[in-house]
């Protein structure tokens, strides 16, 4: 029988967790932190949301080294609560976290609407862009594992480098008033955990990683992987986020513009530079989506194989062994999706939405490690988090509180005009998840019978065994 091939290195494992969070819509949320706080000290709330996720990050990685599987984050929750419990909010989550694919993509269109120009009509140019990027990460991802991981690397460690080098030059050649900052009357207490809690948004996904290790080298990279790469992204959005908020005018930070990274790049380096971040652009959205789908296939992958999808969804490719049905449902899904962002525009409810998810998500893994150091306090981790249930409960707490202020707040354009309240995202994430609780209850259990009837089907046809004398 195919199964996943062990390849993957420390380094990937890094560059898929930093790729996941490294998207186009980053540059929005984090030009969101630094008008939020004075500007200048917007590095203070994205360390602070940076810390916020590594307490996260610690989770995952003592859950990871007691279940290192593809199908990890269910067999979490599965071993902490039960069953039901597990597939329900799996199947929440998996699901959600592919529909970031559709703000992806509906930013990378407007990058290159806005550059490269209209062809045959605004809307159709859109769905096309939307399309050829769903379609060239799917192709990667169908090609196998190493040939993933390979573009990973060079996509992820190429941003990285790319956004670091130009932080510093921005900071040779603009002017960084960090004196005025503190004195600005929008530097308070308040106003830095306000831009920290729309800064976690900027991390989002790095804990995608865990359903690949059972492609790497060793499980227990996972966990490490996962917190190099929360501090790598910690001192790059820091850098950057200051350096793009120092290198566009004020008219232009409370314009409203979905590019604000292409500004900045025009007016640092004139047209060569807006070029030379369109490819940014590009890599930072091919790079988020190549790591959600190598992460969330595997997940589809083992839901299959353990009988909660239909196995269609287990099949792997006989030549590159992976899981290629799942890459073609998440892909068409994508594409639907892509397609009713498109036409609406309503990208930021999505990206709201997966912000409020992510907590959701950090609030029951917190949960489920405090929960399984009861159950199986003997067991064997190969990484425990220090200081007992206090990090874990923090965690959950903070977490928490993040999610139920990020619901009850309102979603605002850069001069502060309200898009729409966040209440209407609870509802939706209601009513979503509802579906997959009734999903749960009542499609899985066919699922279940039906896999019993056929592993009985098979043991009746098994010869019986000869006697010997």
């Amino acid at each position: 029988m195919t199964s996943l091939k062990k390849v993957l290195k420390l380094k990937t494992v890094v560059s898929t967790a930093a790729g996941m969070a490294m998207a186009t819509s980053c540059y929005l949320a984090g030009l969101q932190v630094a008008i939020i706080v004075a500007g200048e000290l917007a590095w203070i709330s994205i360390l602070v949301a940076g810390a916020l996720c590594l307490l996260a990050a610690m989770c995952f990685s003592e859950l990871t080294s007691l279940y290192p599987s593809a199908a990890g984050i269910k067999l979490f929750m599965e071993n902490a609560f039960n069953e039901k419990t597990a597939i329900a909010i799996g199947m929440f989550y998996v699901i959600l976290g592919i529909s970031m694919v559709g703000a992806e993509s509906y930013l990378l269109s407007s990058v290159l609407l806005e550059t490269v120009g209209v062809i045959i009509h605004p809307l159709a140019d859109r769905f096309l862009w939307q399309i050829v990027f769903v379609l060239l990460v799917g192709y990667i991802n169908v090609r196998g594992v190493r040939v993933t991981g390979r573009v990973q690397d060079f996509l992820t460690y190429t941003m990285l480098g790319f956004l670091v080098a130009v932080s510093l030059y921005t900071f040779t050649v603009c002017d960084v008033d960090m004196g005025a900052a503190l004195a600005s009357p929008r530097f308070t207490l308040e106003n830095v955990f306000m831009a920290a809690a729309v800064g976690v948004f900027m991390y989002v996904g790095f804990e995608w990683v865990t359903p690949i290790a059972e492609e790497t080298e060793d499980y227990r990279m996972v966990g490490r992987g996962m917190m190099i790469a929360v501090g790598i992204l910690s001192v790059t959005y820091a850098l950057f986020v200051v350096a793009m908020y120092a290198g566009l005018t004020e008219a232009q930070l409370r314009s409203g513009t979905v590019i604000p990274h292409i500004l900045f790049a025009r007016n640092l380096f004139g047209p060569v530079g807006a070029a030379l971040f369109i490819v940014m652009s590009i890599l930072a959205s091919v790079t988020s989506f190549n790591a959600g789908l190598l992460n969330t296939s595997r997940f589809s992958y083992a839901m299959a194989r353990d009988n909660v999808l239909p196995r269609w969804f287990a099949k792997l490719h006989p030549e590159h062994a992976t899981p290629w049905t799942s890459i073609l449902a998440l892909m068409v899904f994508a594409a639907v999706l892509s397609l009713v962002i498109a036409v609406s525009g309503q990208y930021l409810f999505i990206i709201v939405m997966a912000a409020a998810l992510e907590c959701f998500i950090y609030v029951v893994m917190a949960v489920c490690v405090i929960r399984l150091r009861k159950k199986y306090p003997g067991r064997d981790r190969a990484y425990r988090i220090p200081f007992g249930k206090t990090l874990p409960v923090v965690t959950a707490v903070a977490f928490f509180l993040l999610m139920v202020g990020l619901l009850a707040d309102s979603t605002r354009d850069y001069a502060g005009n309200v898009v729409f309240h966040n209440g209407w995202v609870a509802l939706a994430m209601a009513i979503f998840g509802g579906l997959c609780v009734v999903y749960t209850l009542a499609v899985v259990p066919k699922f279940k019978r039906a896999a019993a009837a056929r592993s009985a089907g098979r043991k009746r046809r098994r010869p019986p065994r000869k006697r010997t004398t």
